[in-house]
């Protein structure tokens, strides 16, 4: 039996660190790493634990995100924002050849612009580091 995702438990702490650094530098929280089958691959010390709301539940929609800027002819999905009456879901995806997506939260909108910049230069340089982990076949 294969694992869905093989990473070393040492660059997993590693990676969480830098998620834990977003987050201290900003008003960030909640934000992980999940690759686009739905399974979390590090989070920071304040990630929601709810999984279906972390993991699963955002790939779902960067599924039917993706599907819906072929069909409108936007091109290749970038990001997601899900705005709520108390706060925002940043997810951001990269292309279309990589395998994970950087979730992330936040309750103040004063600082959106900034935050988009910041999550869209983490997640190319975590993309880096995650260029060579092995991603199996999803099984539900």
């Amino acid at each position: 039996m294969t694992q869905e995702v093989k990473i070393d438990k040492d660059f997993q702490i590693e990676l969480m660190k830098l998620l834990e650094e977003l987050e201290s530098a900003t008003d960030l929280e909640g934000t992980a790493i999940i690759s686009k089958t739905g399974l979390r691959i590090a989070s920071s010390s304040q990630a929601i634990t709810e999984a279906d709301l972390h993991s699963a539940g955002p790939a779902a929609i960067i599924s039917l995100g993706d599907k819906l800027s072929q069909g409108l002819e936007y091109g290749e999905l970038s990001e997601i924002v899900i705005t709520g009456e108390d706060g925002y879901t940043i997810i951001t995806v990269g292309d279309q050849r990589s395998n994970f997506m950087l979730l992330s939260h936040s309750k103040k909108a004063s600082k959106l612009g900034y935050y988009f910049h910041r999550l869209r230069k983490s997640y190319r340089e975590l993309s880096k580091m995650l260029e060579d982990i092995e991603i199996g076949e999803a099984r539900y």
